[in-house]
């Protein structure tokens, strides 16, 4: 199974949250690898390591994410 989104293919073990933000475009989750990569409207983007499913949640709980603590120390 695939999960298409803004015309990008994501793989089985990967998948995109589009955000909606000034800054932040989306957020991309690769479970196998636990990596989680924020992707910004200008193009820019940031992964980290090691983040587990539960903690990915937290952070897509959290609005608006701009103001994460979380987000912003591990990602920005």
């Amino acid at each position: 199974m695939t999960l298409k989104t803004s015309g990008q293919t994501s793989g089985p073990d990967e998948f995109v949250f589009p955000v909606h933000s000034r800054t932040i475009a989306q957020i991309r989750y690769d479970i196998r690898g636990q990596i989680m990569t924020v992707i910004y409207h200008d193009g820019r983007s940031c992964t980290t390591t090691g983040i587990q499913g539960p903690a990915m949640l937290r952070i897509l709980a959290q609005r608006p994410l701009e103001r994460s603590p979380f987000l912003l120390q591990t990602v920005v």
